[in-house]
């Protein structure tokens, strides 16, 4: 289909009805002549002319939308996609003209052009559609980027292309490609190629953070892991499965031929204007591979600190130890708890351009605008601890360690917040006190933890509630028991919870949102400390203080309609109360 757009493209000249309303208003704006280099002039065809004046697109489609009459669309608002148009006319045909089919139930299709150069390509799409066209001009940056935005809501494209692939003309293809000894040819074939890439298109539109491919006795089953919970997405004939494999290695640059052992890759493919970064792990199992694809989508926003969901007693106390100038603050939580996305928040609100801040992180997930981010790579022996002692020889005011993972990166991180260097980390740890009992663990003696540790954040993620499909509900016995309090704790309006629908996936909830747990180090935590005090003893001790525990910020937000009962049930201990 695209080669016969390009075909029609080619061949067609502003001839057409709109070519000559074209013509006419190039006319108009001052004639369709210019020198010719020989002191004589000569005819132009009108879009030649209209490239020769040295004006930006915008301001060539304004002009020409004010000589001929039309409409010149000033907000990206009006780019509602015509779905005929999206379906059957490709992307790549749509970026190169810069056009976009609008909504419209009229029996002419309204499509708005971001450059008269694309003016005759209106007669291409009007004849391929069948359908009579009303051209409307717009700014060419919303145009693409209401393109990219239309072809990346469809939806469903991988299952119905599972559904529709002729299983058993691929399995006589696949069979005589069985003798082959080159297993790039089996999984260069396009229909799996397809299939890859419209299984990777709807977990990056789904939001998804991991893509598992599982292989069982009988089907490869795709499962998409979305606000921290796997949902089985896909189901692919088994006699498929050697191909999809074979060509998610291809992406990550694996070894295809080795199927005994772990691989790791990585890869970056794009969705219209957005980079997604891939982080691919293959395992060996009794039924074939099975590959983990981790999601980074580079182009997703920061949050901030005040996107992070933290109750506002806890972000001012917050925001204050990190403009300390110096000493160590901790955040910890399980994999998967939001701690890079909370010390990114944190390097962009202390950011200025009289800091130096350098990170060393293990992958860099985001680029941080004026910070130097250094790659962890321990097998080519950059570790934290290697790459810290050299981090310390570049001046740094704050240094941020992606992870303390060992007595030696520990030491270095101690070190250097008592050097005066403001210094953050993650630990994976339960709870805030317990973080403290992990770096005694790790072998720092209770003063050098005493003197340089300010503060740790303890995280946890829970599912906000869909709003789309939230409905009160009354707590059950069972729910109260499991959650351990009593149902005046949760307050006098009522409780809510998602129904499920189309845009949670019927699992009433969408999006996630942080509970915290803030533990300040002063002179009481600090003499626990050197006592070698244990976790149990220093957390009552800071909530003697007024620390709020992980649940009962939970709590909070089940009263303020952000969570259920069940989401802070299953991310916090009920030893906490």
């Amino acid at each position: 289909m695209a080669d016969n757009l390009l075909q029609l493209s080619r061949s067609d000249g502003s001839n057409g009805r709109v070519g000559s309303r074209l013509a006419r208003a190039v006319a108009e704006l001052g004639g369709s002549e210019i020198g010719n280099g020989n002191g004589r002039s000569a005819e132009l065809p009108p879009l030649t002319w209209l490239a020769h004046q040295r004006l930006a697109p915008e301001a060539r489609s304004r002009t020409v939308a004010t000589a001929l009459g039309l409409p010149f669309l000033d907000t990206a608002a009006s780019y509602a996609a015509s779905a005929d148009f999206v379906e059957r006319i490709p992307i790549a045909f749509a970026r190169e003209h810069c056009m976009l089919g609008l909504a419209g139930d009229g029996p002419r299709l309204a499509v708005v052009i971001g450059d008269p150069a694309g003016w005759p390509q209106l007669d291409v799409v009007s004849r391929y559609l069948g359908r009579p066209v009303e051209p409307r001009l717009g700014h060419p940056q919303q145009i693409l980027s209401a393109i990219n935005a239309a072809y990346q809501q469809q939806s469903g494209q991988a299952q119905q292309l599972l559904q529709s692939l002729d299983q058993e003309t691929v399995l006589e293809e696949i069979a005589r490609l069985g003798a082959r000894e080159d297993l790039l040819d089996v999984a260069g074939r396009a229909p799996v190629i397809r299939l890859v890439n419209l299984i990777l298109f709807e977990a990056v539109r789904g939001r998804a953070s991991d893509v598992h491919v599982q292989p069982y006795e009988d089907r490869l089953v795709t499962r998409l892991r979305i606000d921290g919970i796997l949902f089985d997405a896909f189901e692919v004939p088994k006699g498929l499965q050697e191909e999809v494999i074979s060509r998610i290695k291809v992406l990550g640059h694996m070894n295809i031929a080795e199927k005994r052992l772990p691989q790791d890759g990585r890869a970056t493919v794009q969705m219209g204007d957005r980079l997604i970064d891939l982080r691919i792990a293959s395992l060996p199992t009794s039924f074939g591979e099975r590959i983990v694809l981790r999601l980074l989508d580079k182009s997703a926003r920061l949050y901030t600190l005040e996107q992070l969901g933290m109750e506002p007693k806890t972000m001012a106390a917050f925001r204050e130890i990190i403009r300390l100038e110096h000493g160590m603050i901790l955040v910890t939580g399980p994999t998967g708890s939001g701690k890079s996305t909370t010390l990114y928040a944190v390097l962009q609100e202390i950011n200025t351009k009289g800091l130096n801040i350098l990170t060393l992180e293990d992958p860099i997930e985001y680029q941080l605008d004026g910070v130097s981010q250094m790659q962890v790579n321990e097998k080519k022996g950059m570790t934290f601890a290697r790459g810290l002692r050299n981090v310390l020889r570049q001046d740094p005011d704050i240094i941020m360690i992606g992870e303390i993972r060992d007595h030696e990166t520990a030491v270095m991180a101690i070190q250097s917040a008592l050097t005066g260097h403001l210094v953050f980390s993650t630990l994976h740890t339960n709870d805030a006190a317990s973080a403290i009992t992990r770096l005694l663990d790790l072998g720092i003696e209770p003063f050098l933890v005493a003197s340089s540790l300010t503060a740790v954040l303890a995280q946890r993620l829970v599912r906000r509630i869909c709003p789309d499909c939230a409905a009160p509900h009354e707590p059950s016995d069972l729910e109260l028991r499991q959650l351990g309090v009593e149902r005046a704790s949760l307050g006098a309006g009522p409780v809510w919870r998602g129904k499920g629908c189309e845009a949670c996936r019927h699992s009433g909830y969408r999006e996630r949102v942080g509970i915290y747990e803030l533990l300040s180090v002063d002179a009481a935590i600090q003499a626990r400390i050197q006592a070698r005090a244990n976790a149990t003893e220093i957390r009552d001790a800071a909530v003697a203080k007024g620390m709020r525990l992980l649940r009962e910020d939970g709590l909070a937000k089940i009263r303020s309609g952000g969570t259920t009962m069940d989401e802070v049930s299953r991310v916090t201990l009920k030893a906490e109360l």
